[in-house]
């Protein structure tokens, strides 16, 4: 009898330990309004945002191949890289993007932070003009241990 017993036991131990781990994060997606501004071009509070994704569960997933616009202006992300988390403090890095405005199209290494939902990229173009991204992102399902 303690034989059956300790073989259920450890049955059920290994069925139970073989069980797919829960994922963990969120689904994102992008909320509202986007806002880019370009200086010494312009800016829109509303510009024109054709996601790559609609959700996403990490910032690469929902930016990667994203393309805003306004005017003559197209920002298209072409890569994102985190910086290593800090706990403490917002997420920060890098969004890459490709700006074609006015027929010329040029590589930008923007810097990113995100905290409570809103993302916010600056960078420079090589005439010095800066140019900045702001935008609120959505948790809409989050998965946890």
């Amino acid at each position: 009898m303690l034989k059956i017993f300790l073989s259920v036991m450890m049955l059920s131990s290994l069925m139970f330990g073989a069980t797919k781990a829960k994922p963990t994060g969120c689904d994102l997606s992008q909320d509202g309004k986007v806002e880019l501004n370009i200086l010494g071009y312009g800016s829109s509070k509303d510009a024109h945002y054709q996601a790559a994704k609609k959700v996403g569960k990490n910032f690469k997933e929902l930016f990667i191949g994203t393309k805003i616009s306004f005017r003559d202006a197209l920002v298209s992300i072409t890569d994102i890289k985190a910086n290593k988390r800090d706990r403490t403090l917002p997420r920060t890095g890098l969004l890459f993007i490709v700006l074609k405005l006015n027929g010329v199209e040029e590589k930008i290494k923007m810097t990113y932070m995100y905290e409570q939902g809103h993302f916010i990229a600056l960078g420079k173009q090589k005439n010095k003009r800066e140019i900045n991204l702001s935008l609120y992102i959505k948790a809409l399902l989050c998965y946890s241990k």
